[in-house]
């Protein structure tokens, strides 16, 4: 009997079929009602009966008739059909839950996909941009991970971890120039790449390190430091990595940091939320990110 079957293998279409040609007593006027033809709406009805053992319909010439069954049947499945409807309608009138948005720089957007993760309480989009900072009176996003300086900092912004950068490159890249047997004096001598046309984070890097100011000579050119450790991490050169943007793929062996010293800088990234934002999503993912970034 029907009443026994699960609810995944109840016949809805074919109920849908019965309550609209019962309620114009023809397969005719059905079919039409529902963009179908008539032999499609006939064999729906056939194949309801077969299944409940009862017939639904006296065919007539020209008129339907509904059997004893169907009139007990019918008042159900138009209750039935209504609810459904009144929860679809009530379904639309719910605001549109839109995913969490995350602006980051390109950069950074390793280390916060690795936290996003293992994060399930909101759907999170995360757009990776050349640009460090956020306007929220231009640009529509929730949260944005902003790369400041630690002495000028946004207004109620959070910091997430301080910038350290250290040389890095591909494992075959360090085996083939012997890295690991140099020192930091034979370094500006070796294929470096760069993030910046000014080259300035190897040159602050050179300034904290080496007694002798470094001259620039060469090196391959990105537009942002993501690109340079993707070269790096392709065997292009050495790269300056942040440890922590680059935590997974230095535990991997994917890249290596042949030399010993991390430069600390004076920036920082920090995590900033649009200042009217009622959404709880959002509070609830910026308290995860907060929460993580003490962890690997």
């Amino acid at each position: 009997m029907l009443s026994s079957q699960p609810r995944s293998q109840l016949p809805l279409y074919g109920l849908q079929v019965f309550e609209c040609s019962a309620r114009h007593l023809s397969f005719t006027l059905a079919a039409d009602e529902l963009c179908v033809s008539q032999g499609a709406v006939s064999k729906q009805i056939a194949q309801l009966e077969a299944r409940l053992g009862h017939l639904l319909f006296v065919r007539g010439t020209r008129c339907l008739a509904l059997t004893p069954a169907a009139e007990r049947l019918l008042p159900f499945v138009r209750e039935g059909l209504a609810r459904m409807g009144e929860g679809l309608s009530a379904l639309q009138t719910l605001p549109h839950e839109q995913a969490i948005s995350i602006k980051v720089p390109s950069c950074a957007s390793r280390w916060l996909l690795r936290r996003l993760q293992a994060f399930e309480g909101e759907a999170v989009e995360v757009r990776g941009s050349h640009s460090h900072g956020i306007d929220f009176s231009r640009e529509s996003f929730d949260l944005a991970i902003v790369y400041q300086s630690c002495q000028a900092r946004y207004p109620h912004s959070q910091p997430l971890f301080r910038e350290r950068l250290t040389p890095v490159c591909a494992p075959a890249f360090a085996a083939k120039h012997r890295l690991f047997e140099r020192t930091i004096e034979e370094l500006p001598r070796l294929p470096l790449l760069h993030a910046s046309a000014d080259r300035r984070d190897w040159r602050n890097w050179f300034a904290a390190f080496l007694a002798t100011p470094w001259q620039p000579q060469g090196g391959q050119l990105f537009d942002t430091l993501d690109l340079a450790m993707n070269a790096a991490l392709q065997g292009f050169g050495l790269s300056l990595g942040d440890p922590t943007i680059v935590a997974e793929e230095l535990e991997s062996g994917a890249l290596v940091a042949p030399f010993a010293p991390v430069l600390s800088t004076d920036h920082e990234y920090a995590l900033l939320a649009r200042p009217d934002s009622q959404r709880q999503g959002v509070a609830r993912t910026c308290h995860w990110l907060l929460e993580s970034r003490d962890h690997p």
